[in-house]
């Protein structure tokens, strides 16, 4: 019995990661952005010019339990002002030299809303790990001419940029960046 059982376990998770759908970011329709309250006056903003993104599981009607996995290379930063991208790839904020990347790793992925999830997962950010939280919105689910489903998400969060040693010019900088993602995953066959 207790064998009988311990077959029966293995067949069913061996069906789910079977059926376990894969998908891929799209980064023509993509990006990585940012925004930070500048000398407390106004907002500047930011992208990521390389990056990339995948996920697993979810369908184009329910992404609840989906894992979503995120990096952005910090040579690829772009704010529109040269002295001030260097200057975020500098040992003052993401000490590029030392941690070229930024990445998530999702934890889990639950609705909270119609077309909304909540995403909690691990941020990594010059070397530093500490979990973070976004909020998901599905924004729409089409075919492709393919026949393969495509599905876009917004998704939005706030970080605290003292947690992960990114300290800068203190004083123009808000600690909290607020984080956004526009993204389009294509199924993968």
């Amino acid at each position: 019995m207790k064998n009988i059982l311990l077959s029966l376990t293995l067949i069913i998770l061996i069906s789910f990661g079977v059926n376990a759908q894969s998908w891929k970011m799209d980064t023509n329709n993509s990006g990585i952005m940012f925004n930070a309250q500048h000398a407390g006056i106004s907002i500047v903003n930011g992208r990521f010019m390389e990056f990339d993104a995948a996920m697993e599981g979810g369908t184009p009607e329910d992404f609840t339990g989906a894992k979503v996995t995120f990096t952005a290379q910090v040579s690829s930063i772009s704010t529109g002002a040269e002295g001030r991208d260097k200057n975020l790839k500098s040992d003052s904020f993401f000490d590029m030299e030392n941690n070229p990347t930024i990445s998530f790793v999702s934890k889990s992925f639950t609705k909270s809303g119609n077309n909304t999830y909540k995403v909690v997962g691990d941020l990594t950010m010059r070397g530093i790990t500490k979990e973070a939280e976004l909020s998901a919105n599905h924004i729409g689910s089409t075919k492709t001419k393919d026949g393969l489903n495509k599905v876009g998400f917004q998704l939005i969060g706030n970080v605290d940029r003292n947690e992960f040693g990114i300290s800068g010019s203190v004083a123009s900088v808000a600690p909290f960046i607020e984080m956004l993602c526009n993204v389009e995953m294509l199924e993968q066959k």
